[in-house]
């Protein structure tokens, strides 16, 4: 597994951002946009990561064939290149590009705008947007709860629509979001591994651990 930090900044809001990627996953810097892809065994990961005076959007996503049909990895570059900084609009062109291309795309987006802030000494306001992921976790002095529901993913009608769902991320708290991970019978097990950091036994997942 691949690890990187990233200290970031968005605006006067501050991030320290770790990257855990599978070995071999390709990872390209521009500017403030980090982006990264990889094949794995349950389908294509995409991460999107960027900061800047408009704030902090992060995306992690996962496409998968629909049933009955054949996988493509050929879209990685394309739908990454769907992402800006106005996430309802991304989700809307994901969900479109991903159906029109008979995939469907489990994803996740992050965003923590400034100009949406009341008291960010206290706390940051972040918008989610779930779509078929993982549980996010939120991890505040080795405790965590499940601030957010998980739609269904995109791809599965043209016009299928994503509500945005709000966080009060206190400061010095940790979203944790990851990729499919399979095999897993113990949800507990798993959740006090992601609390703990704890990754070596899920080589093959993509994990986004960011701490404001």
């Amino acid at each position: 597994m691949q690890r990187y930090e990233y200290p970031l900044q968005a605006d006067s809001l501050s991030f320290d951002a770790e990257l855990y990627l599978p070995q071999g996953a390709d990872l390209s810097e521009s500017g403030s946009v980090i982006r990264s892809f990889k094949c794995l065994e349950n389908g294509m990961a995409l991460l999107r990561l960027s900061s800047s005076a408009s704030g902090l959007f992060a995306f992690l996503g996962l496409v998968q064939e629909l049933p009955g049909g054949s996988r493509n990895d050929n879209l990685a570059e394309p739908l990454l290149d769907c992402l800006d900084e106005d996430s309802g609009a991304s989700i809307g062109r994901l969900n479109r590009f991903i159906f029109d291309h008979n995939q469907s795309l489990k994803c996740l987006i992050l965003e923590v705008k400034p100009q949406d802030q009341e008291d960010p000494e206290d706390y940051y306001l972040a918008r989610i947007f779930a779509a078929g992921m993982p549980p996010m976790l939120f991890i505040d002095e080795g405790n965590y709860r499940i601030p957010t529901r998980s739609g269904i993913p995109l791809g599965i009608a043209p016009d299928l629509e994503q509500p945005s769902q709000s966080l009060e991320w206190d400061r010095g708290g940790i979203v944790h979001f990851h990729s499919d991970i399979g095999g897993i019978v113990d949800m507990e097990s798993l959740h006090q591994n992601l609390i703990s950091c704890q990754l070596d036994s899920y080589p093959e997942a993509y994990h986004v651990r960011l701490k404001s």
